[in-house]
């Protein structure tokens, strides 16, 4: 794969099923405690009522090779807590299993950036499972810092094992 050969774009309403055929790989690397099922059904749900949406906040851009599409970026602005104003941020980014290293992640983060700066935001953000070194070093690779920990306690609901 050539990286020119390689096309980011808005989600059209004909690669949805390629999208969600994605959406799986996104709890991977959730920790034990958590339902993946119920996790899915969620990432099915969110996802695929950004691929409806009709604005640009949220919106689905895809990586595609070809016709092939070989990842995908969901985006949506957040109010940030301690500064008040709405920021961009990844709510979920995919690369298709074969497509990995190739630096399809990397174009997706790049046209995130241009979709957070074409909204007038000064920040982009997101979160990820600290069990996925793979994507914490793209993250880190392309200007992302650690900012916030966050931390869960179940308190007697669901699974607890690590």
């Amino acid at each position: 794969m050539t990286e020119e050969a390689l096309r980011v774009r808005r989600a059209l309403p004909g690669d949805a099923a390629a999208v969600m055929a994605l959406v799986p790989r996104l709890v991977d690397f959730g920790p034990p405690w958590r339902d993946r099922d119920g996790m899915r059904a969620t990432d099915r749900r969110v996802v695929g009522e950004a691929l409806r949406a009709e604005g640009d906040d949220p919106v689905v851009l895809v990586a595609v090779l070809g016709e092939e599409v070989v990842g995908f970026v969901h985006l949506h602005s957040i109010v940030d807590y301690y500064r008040g104003e709405r920021h961009g941020h990844v709510a979920d980014l995919v690369v298709a299993e074969g497509a990995e290293g190739k630096g399809v992640g990397r174009r997706l983060l790049a046209a995130a950036e241009d979709w957070a700066r074409g909204r007038g935001f000064d920040w982009l953000g997101l979160a990820v499972f600290e069990a996925n070194a793979r994507a914490l070093g793209l993250y880190e690779g392309t200007g992302f810092r650690r900012d916030m920990l966050r931390m869960v306690k179940p308190l007697g609901r669901g699974r607890w094992s690590t």
